[in-house]
This record gives structure tokens, C-alpha cells and sequence, in this order.
């Protein structure tokens, strides 16, 4: 062999030796005990997922969003285990809270996101929750409830729905899915250190980002402390991780100027009277606790600060101050309709039963709502045509509509339909003065996610 190809292969046989203690003296964990797999915990998370956005106030897609999504992809990419289709969203309250469910979806609220001083401290934030995903903690926990509940439960795998009704799993401060151990927060912090350590950044601030957290705790959500028990060595822990990697990464990712523009977007959001008024006749916007109420046909979730008024025809929910000159200027108007029975005919005749007509039934109802709408609304138009969505699982519309306002100017009325068996069109039209509906829209989103039908 000739001598400078040993050569090469010696020095390349040293540059590996030298980079596996980075990865061997690394802490191995493993999830634990689970009765579900990880597909199950997609489905888990999926269920408790939709439970929570119906609850809590989230903000739609922004400039802020992307870049949370963006941020914490790198970060998933390094995460060990099984694969999981990552969401990051980001709950618009100025409370400092993060969580994350079974299967990848994970929240953080904009009151955490200001309390980072830096990218490298917000990363490490959800590095920590992202290791609670791929250590699987949340359905390792409800399989601990289960099998306290069920004596066979260690026999064999047990089906997501089964689990969730017999333990009425939700989406509350007490669930089983986001209860976990001081065990687990220190698994978390380890893998989450390694996590950070892979994607280039200082694991180190992890530690500081904690500590910041803990400095807000006037603004720490109670549940915050309660599902996220407090470690008093974790910057001990992970200075001993980082030790056991090899030291800091190398190149050491820093701050980012995207960061610093997305943080002072959400505290001008926070602060600018323009987005949170709550002065002269406008009412104060919706909290982001939700209560239920029970009607004749349906249950679903509002605002607390927001009262129910049972009108004969109808429910109204509005804040103190909803109503201008008597009439709903913020809030939401539930009511039903009884559209007029019509044929309707295909290329070539009349069309077969399914969904075709059922989709065409819908439209027509929602067509013959709006129009009488119209007639006592002579300056209400259609703003942007029907979309499709659901509406306690059953086929729905939702379609935005302008009008005169109350409060002077025009308003959005955003309305969502919805057939019921008997023929009836159910339909709930969220109303706010045009400057104000950004701040509206995701409250009337939650509502009409949350409804429950009764039939």
C-alpha cells in the first residue's frame, strides 16, 4: 500500500476516534414502559390537540408562527427515536407556558416567547419539549393511569379510544398526558441538552431560560409548575451532560436578528392600543379562559368574561359592552334557520343521493340565510365566498360578510352553517368592528370548534 494513502487512512481513523465520545458518553434514555405505539401517540396527540385548540386562544398564521415552526424543525431533526410530523403553535397570552402532547404538537405561549432573551434561550425551551415527545413521557404517563385503572392493562396494547374514555382524558392541568415526574424533567433536560448540542447551540442556556421563567412567575401559567416540577440542579445536570458530549458545539450558533424582530412584533402586539383595546366604548377582549355552556341542542366553550343571552330565537354570547345602540356590535349570535326544501338536477338529470347533494343542499341553505340576512341588512355583502370546514364533525360552511357597524364604519359578520338531521340549518355569526377582527376571529374560532351536538 503505498505510503501516503496509510498515511490518509491513519489520519482519518484518528479524526473519527476523536469525535465519538461526542456521541458514546453521551446519557442514553430510552422511553419507558408504554402500552401504546408511537403511531398511537400521534393519534393521542391529534385528540388532545384538537381538545385544546378549542380552548385555547391561538394565534393563525404569522411572521411569528413560521419562524417558531422553522425554529423548532432544526431542532426535531436532532430529536432521538421515532419520527414524529412536529406542529409548533403559538398561544396568544401574555402568560408564560409551554406543553406538548404525545405525537409532536407542541405550544408555547407569546408571554414565554418575550421572556426569551435570545434565540439560543427560546430553542432551548423547546428542545426541552421536544424531548418530552420523543421520550414519549406524555402516553407513558397515561399508561401508568390506565394500568393503575385496569387490572389486564399489561397484556397487551390497548386502543387510543379505550384509554381516553375510561380515564375521560382531556385537555386540562391535571391530565395524565401533561403530569410528569421529576424523573422525567430531568430526562428532558438531558435529552433536551443534546438536542441543543446537535443543532449547534449552547445547552447551557437552557438553563438560563428556566431561570427566566422562574423570574416571571407573577405571569407563570399555576399549571406551568404543576405539569413541569422544578429542578434545583439543573444547571448541574447539564453542565455534566455537556461535559459527557465533549464540550461546547462547534460553530456555536448565536443569536438571530429574525428572533429579535419577531419577539418585538409580539410585545408591540402586547402593548399597541390599536391591537388590544380595552378604552373608551370598547369592550375588554376575550379572555383566554374558556367555560362551558349547555343549551337545548348543543354544548360548547366561550370566553368567561363574556355573559350568555337567551333570547327566544336564539343565544348571544358578548362581553360587557358587546352590544352599541342596542344592537351586537362584538360577540356571537347562534340561532337555526329553516331553509326551503329545492330539487337539484346533474349533467344528466336528477342527482343521485350522497355527498354531491349534500354538499349542494348545504350551500343552497346558507344562500337562502344570507339573502334574508340581506333584506334586514340592506348594506350586507358577501366579503369573500364559501369555504368548506367542519362543525361537530359534520359538513360545514363558513363564509365572511361586511356590514354597516354600530360603533360607526363597517364590521365583519363571520358566518359558519351547518344542516342538522331535521332539515334545520344551524349557524353562528361572529361580529366585530373591521379594525378589531383580528383580535375577535380566533375566539370565534374556538367557540365554533368547541360545539357538541346533542342529535
Amino acid at each position: 500500500m503505498p505510503s501516503n494513502v496509510r498515511t490518509t487512512i491513519i489520519v482519518v481513523a484518528a479524526v473519527l476516534l476523536l469525535s465519538l465520545p461526542a456521541l458514546a458518553d453521551r446519557t442514553p434514555i430510552r422511553p419507558g414502559w408504554n402500552l401504546f405505539t408511537a403511531q398511537q401517540d400521534v393519534e393521542m396527540g391529534r385528540a388532545l390537540a384538537s381538545d385544546a385548540e378549542s380552548a385555547l386562544p391561538l394565534m393563525g398564521t404569522s411572521d411569528a408562527t413560521t419562524y417558531l415552526s422553522a425554529l423548532g424543525s432544526q431542532l426535531a431533526a436532532h430529536a432521538p427515536g421515532d419520527r414524529y410530523s412536529y406542529q409548533f403553535k403559538i398561544i396568544d397570552d401574555d402568560q408564560t407556558n409551554a406543553f406538548a402532547l404525545p405525537g409532536g404538537y407542541i405550544y408555547i405561549s407569546r408571554g414565554a416567547i418575550e421572556a426569551a432573551e435570545n434565540e439560543p434561550q427560546l430553542a432551548g425551551l423547546l428542545a426541552h419539549e421536544i424531548a418530552h415527545v420523543a421520550l414519549r413521557h406524555g402516553s407513558q404517563q397515561v399508561s401508568s393511569a390506565y394500568a393503575d385503572q385496569q387490572a389486564n392493562a399489561t397484556r397487551g396494547r390497548v386502543s387510543v379510544p379505550t384509554a381516553m374514555s375510561r380515564l375521560n382524558l382531556r385537555f386540562e392541568n391535571n391530565s395524565p398526558a401533561l403530569k410528569y415526574t421529576r424523573e422525567m424533567e430531568r430526562q428532558a433536560d438531558i435529552v433536551g441538552a443534546q438536542i441543543m448540542r446537535d443543532t449547534g447551540f449552547d445547552p447551557r442556556l437552557m438553563t438560563r431560560m428556566f431561570q427566566n421563567l422562574v423570574a416571571e412567575s407573577p405571569r407563570m401559567t399555576a399549571d406551568f409548575f404543576q405539569n413541569h416540577p422544578n429542578l434545583t440542579n439543573r444547571a448541574a445536570l447539564i453542565r455534566t451532560e455537556m461535559q459527557n458530549m465533549g464540550g461546547l458545539p462547534s460553530p456555536l450558533r448565536g443569536d438571530s436578528d429574525h428572533f429579535h424582530t419577531v419577539k418585538n412584533m409580539l410585545e408591540t402586539m402586547a402593548s399597541d392600543s390599536d391591537y388590544y383595546p380595552n378604552t373608551g366604548n370598547r369592550p375588554d377582549l376575550p379572555s383566554a379562559r374558556l367555560v362551558s355552556y349547555r343549551g337545548s341542542d348543543l354544548n360548547l366553550r366561550y370566553p368567561d368574561n363574556w355573559a350568555v343571552d337567551e333570547e327566544a330565537d336564539a343565544v348571544v354570547l358578548a362581553p360587557d359592552g358587546g352590544y352599541v345602540n342596542g344592537s351586537l356590535a362584538y360577540g356571537m349570535r347562534i340561532s337555526s334557520f329553516q331553509p326551503r326544501q329545492t330539487r337539484y338536477y346533474g349533467e344528466s338529470g336528477l342527482v343521485t343521493p350522497g355527498d354531491r347533494v349534500q354538499r349542494s343542499t348545504l350551500s343552497s341553505a346558507t344562500d337562502q340565510l344570507i339573502a334574508q340576512l340581506q333584506r334586514s341588512n340592506p348594506n350586507m355583502r358577501v366579503a369573500r365566498s364559501m369555504q368548506s370546514r367542519t362543525v361537530s364533525g359534520e359538513a360545514g360552511l363558513a363564509v365572511e360578510l361586511s356590514n354597516d357597524s354600530p360603533t360607526g364604519g363597517r364590521e365583519v359578520d363571520w358566518l359558519v352553517t351547518t344542516l342538522r338531521p331535521n332539515g334545520s340549518l344551524s349557524y353562528f355569526i361572529g361580529v366585530a368592528p373591521q379594525q378589531d377582527v383580528n383580535r375577535y376571529m380566533p375566539t370565534f374560532e374556538q367557540i365554533v370548534n368547541s360545539v357538541r351536538f346533542y342529535d
